[in-house]
């Protein structure tokens, strides 16, 4: 088996097999079938019409196998990502041998209504064998390419014929032998990982100040649209953006977005490509590419057009300040300086009647041309709708340092502002929104809680204490909070008065726990060190299916400290937020 059929380490490159002697290790040749299946009914390209069968069923059907003599146990399909799944019915094809070993294929099947297909993007099907081994949802890559055994996923279109007949449409991931075709076969389809760092990363690139070109189209001749024609992708079942000239289909992956549905809808349809420049960096930039459809046709823009702005009412006749698709700018009132590195701004709305229109537990973007660059950050602020014709932010000025050479951006444009100075606004986004009575929304799921752990670092107070202070306005709310909050030294605790104020005049709803990592004083009373799992069990509510987690930090505070701890300590993941 040496230089032949061996299942390498995923970060084991050509050069590496050599040098290292991989080949002749053992422990890596490719002995026995590892488990796998497919899908052989839906065919590739094979449709149903919608009309015609949306009362029937549908059989899916397909194959599987396994090495070793193992049994194949069962097979599963799953219409909705793998959240749920529904077991097919067995044909064996043949008996064990005496020594009780299978070694053939066995077909699957299941009847399922063709109505699960509506709103379906994929069929996934796995095996198990007698060991309890299924299939992983991932693959991972090896040397030699062999091997790989992760789910098989049909892809589901909604199409129209030429006829104008509607169908479901199945696409299989490749086709056999040499035909072409098939999902995997595409940018979008690769996946982003395969077991070692990104696919579509070369290690050790050199940042770029400016996005690469998008390739050409995935399929055919390069189309191009007119703007007319994106701005009709303007809703989250059918997002379109614009990116320097480049149409890009977002759709799927809206789910994925690490900063949530909100923030590429509110560009939907548009000229994305300020915002995007301003907040994602060259890796974002080679994500993209995967979704690219087209390039814009120039000539179909209207220079002269120019967005008419209607005022944004609520449901009680309130005008909003904010608007979600366009920026508006805000003239700064008055600056309050809080410490050596912080300060209040407080910015006058559009007329002293408009509030702000910001819902509990959202944030809005904040965005400056800086140095010549479009700079854009996302900022909570601590005032809300009740405060009338003004928004109010506690800003901490991240000044340059070791680490980071030319500081924060935005924090030290905003440091900068003069009285009268306007910043450009944007939002409501967000995943989470508040309503009342521990009742809110986690990405539209309606969610309740009786009791919420907040933990804080640095400026992500704000979020929270947002939420606290909606929570503390109404009397009728029982929700009762607990929070932490870290800081590197006394000076950074933002608000502490206010926090206190709010722990002496509500001690049965609101608690609240400091952590120091840096330094603090002789007579320091609160906890010293960085979070971890005894300070959150000492100071936080239990697990329970009442009790939320709600975060907000650096993002190593969060994943190393937080996550981690509040696991281990019995809380699930699905009751884990981080702003």
């Amino acid at each position: 088996h040496y230089h032949d059929n061996l299942i390498l380490p995923p970060h084991i490159t050509a050069e590496e097999s050599l040098k290292g002697e991989w080949w002749y290790k053992p422990e890596y040749i490719f002995n026995e079938l590892n488990i796998n299946s497919a899908i052989s009914q839906p065919d590739h390209n094979e449709t149903i019409s919608i009309a015609e069968n949306i009362n029937g069923k549908y059989d899916i059907a397909g194959y599987a196998y396994t090495g070793g003599g193992r049994k194949i146990s069962r097979v599963e399909i799953s219409t909705n990502g793998g959240v749920n799944w529904q077991l097919c019915d067995i044909e064996r094809k043949e008996r064990p041998t005496e020594y009780g070993m299978y070694w053939c294929w066995i077909w699957y099947s299941l009847k399922i209504p063709v109505a699960d297909f509506v709103g379906c993007k994929e069929i996934w099907c796995r095996a198990w064998d007698e060991s309890n081994n299924p299939q992983p949802n991932n693959p991972t890559w090896n040397l030699m390419g062999m091997g790989n055994n992760q789910v098989f996923r049909v892809k589901v279109h909604m199409d129209r014929t030429a006829s104008g007949e509607h169908v479901f449409r199945f696409e299989h991931p490749t086709q056999p032998g040499q035909q072409t075709g098939g999902w995997m076969t595409t940018m979008a389809g690769k996946p982003d990982s395969a077991g070692f760092g990104r696919l579509l990363e070369v290690q050790g690139e050199v940042t770029e100040p400016e996005p690469a070109a998008a390739p050409a189209a995935k399929t055919g001749e390069k189309k191009v649209y007119t703007m007319a024609e994106v701005e009709k992708h303007n809703h989250e079942e059918d997002v379109w953006i614009i990116v320097n000239d480049k149409v890009y289909d977002c759709t799927e992956y809206l789910e994925l977005h690490p900063g949530g549905v909100d923030s590429i809808t509110i560009n939907a349809g548009a000229d994305a490509t300020e915002d995007f420049v301003a907040i994602h960096s060259l890796k974002a930039t080679k994500m993209l590419e995967k979704y690219y459809i087209g390039d814009l046709d120039k000539a179909s823009i209207n220079p002269a057009a120019a967005p008419v702005l209607d005022d944004q009412i609520d449901e009680k006749g309130r005008k909003l300040a904010l608007n979600p698709r366009h920026k508006i700018p805000f003239k700064l009132r008055s600056k309050i300086v809080l410490s050596h590195d912080s300060y209040l701004l407080d910015f006058e709305l559009q007329t002293p009647e408009h509030i702000l229109g910001l819902p509990t537990g959202k944030h809005m973007f904040l965005s400056a041309t800086i140095d010549g660059e479009m700079v854009m950050r996302r900022y909570t602020p601590i005032s809300s709708n009740y405060d009338v014709g003004c928004v109010k932010f506690v800003i901490k000025a991240y000044r340059p340092n070791e680490r980071f050479p030319r500081g924060g951006k935005m924090s030290q444009h905003l440091d900068a502002i003069k009285i009268g100075d306007t910043v450009d606004m944007r939002g409501p986004v967000g995943e989470f929104e508040y309503t009342e009575g521990g009742n809110f929304l986690i990405d539209g799921e309606d969610c309740h809680a009786t009791r919420f752990n907040m933990i804080a670092g640095g400026t992500g107070i704000t979020p929270v204490m947002q939420i606290a202070s909606e929570i503390l306005r109404h009397p009728e709310d029982p929700t009762q909070m607990s929070l932490i909050f870290a800081c590197r030294e006394e000076n950074d605790l933002l608000m502490r008065s206010t926090l206190d104020e709010w722990a002496e005049k509500f001690p049965d709803k609101f608690k609240v726990h400091y952590i120091l990592s840096d330094a603090w004083p002789k007579d320091w009373k609160y906890s010293k060190g960085f979070v971890n799992k005894q300070l959150f069990s000492h100071y936080l509510y239990r697990p329970g299916d009442d009790c939320y987690n709600l975060m907000c930090g650096p993002p190593v505070m969060l994943d190393k400290g937080c996550t981690p701890n509040l696991v281990s300590l019995g809380h699930q993941k699905n009751r884990i937020f981080a702003f």
